[in-house]
């Protein structure tokens, strides 16, 4: 699994999953739904992701949930698309919905390097197009490691916490170049043993998560002297906690985008600096690249992108963290089960979470 809360953020959930687009929400002007579009493709072989939803308006419908109707300001997932991705040769592919709003294209599907992309969606009538990218021709390399540290952290004084950093190889190219980092963890999270007559372990689960979607690390080749060739960049940082008591990955990616994506995702960047987070409301809306064909004017926000990537991983074990910390989930004869918290109990209590192995884990 890798990543693009993306995803940032088209859902309130993180999804996960070979996407690498981060996810945002733009719950605004309420009395106006919105389109919100965020994907990518790239050079990886892995699955790629477009994913669709829009923002709520004031007189929208509650959503029921168990014996109860619900109103939220989240974004709602769009499940009744038809998505292609355009290449300028006109080769179109089309994506299957693999759940509401996620709409996938197959490895299967080679991402030309000599030819120009976009996304086509079509919906009640209406047709959308991106404009089209090529992918970048150049990206760096990361070699990533990690600090772990004490000291004050989200306000508190003395916070155990790790640094997830990168010795950046900047890309080999006269031509300007722009770049984003994007950071997810996946962690082994161990459930509560509780004894059996068969001595039967818990399921494996494994918890993919984002370790500080307040972060957006952009890096533009415009305004490098020349003869630089490596840059130092702190890509994530995020508490200690009990995550770290198995093997807990960091996934980097250096993806390599165009101009026109920098600038988006650095508006995006000026708005979470101004918000906190780019799960935050921001105080503006961010369009992008798509358009409704017939009606430009229309505000569709989002971003679907073209780029080029490099991917490192690292993973620590409990023996580097330097911290004690707590096992909440251990069993005890003398502790009732109402006292466990219940990501003790079940993996599926985690958002994004599965007991498959991912088939990477033990490449390390």
């Amino acid at each position: 699994m890798s990543r693009f809360k993306l995803y940032f953020g088209v859902f309130a959930t993180l999804i996960l999953f070979n996407s690498c687009v981060d996810q945002i929400d733009f719950p605004l002007n309420r009395g106006v739904e919105k389109l919100i579009v965020f994907g990518q493709l790239n050079n990886l072989d892995e699955d790629k992701f477009v994913m669709l939803s829009e923002t709520t308006s004031a007189d929208r419908e509650p959503l029921f949930s168990g014996q109860y109707l619900v109103l939220n300001d989240l974004p709602r997932p769009v499940t009744n698309a038809n998505v292609f991705v355009v290449n300028t040769q006109n080769q179109r592919f089309s994506l299957n919905q693999v759940e509401p709003g996620k709409y996938m294209l197959p490895r299967s599907v080679q991402i030309r390097e000599d030819v120009g992309y976009f996304v086509e969606i079509q919906i009640e009538g209406k047709t959308y197009r991106s404009e089209p990218e090529q992918m970048p021709a150049a990206v760096g390399t990361d070699e990533v490691s990690y600090e772990f540290s004490r000291g004050v952290f989200d306000n508190d004084p003395d916070r155990a916490f790790i640094s997830i950093i990168s010795d950046v190889t900047l890309p080999d190219s006269e031509n300007p170049y722009y770049l984003r980092w994007d950071v997810d963890e996946a962690y082994y999270w161990n459930l509560t043993f509780f004894p059996n007559p068969f001595n039967r372990a818990p399921p494996d689960c494994y918890v993919f998560g984002f370790p500080d979607p307040e972060r957006l690390p952009l890096f533009s080749g415009e305004s490098v002297r020349a003869g630089l060739n490596s840059s130092s960049q702190l890509l994530a940082q995020r508490i200690v906690d009990e995550s770290f008591l198995s093997r807990h990955y960091f996934n980097v990616r250096q993806v390599s985008i165009s101009r026109d994506a920098f600038r988006y995702w650095s508006r995006v960047k000026d708005l979470v600096n101004n918000t906190g987070s780019v799960f935050d409301i921001p105080p503006a809306p961010v369009r992008g690249n798509v358009r409704n064909s017939a009606n430009p004017d229309e505000v569709v926000l989002g971003y679907f992108e073209v780029a080029r990537i490099s991917q490192e991983r690292i993973y620590t074990t409990r023996a580097d963290v330097p911290f004690f910390i707590s096992e909440v989930c251990t069993y005890s004869p003398e502790r009732p089960i109402t006292d466990y918290p219940v990501t003790c109990l079940r993996c599926s209590e985690f958002p994004n979470s599965t007991n498959d192995t991912p088939h990477w884990w033990f490449d390390q």
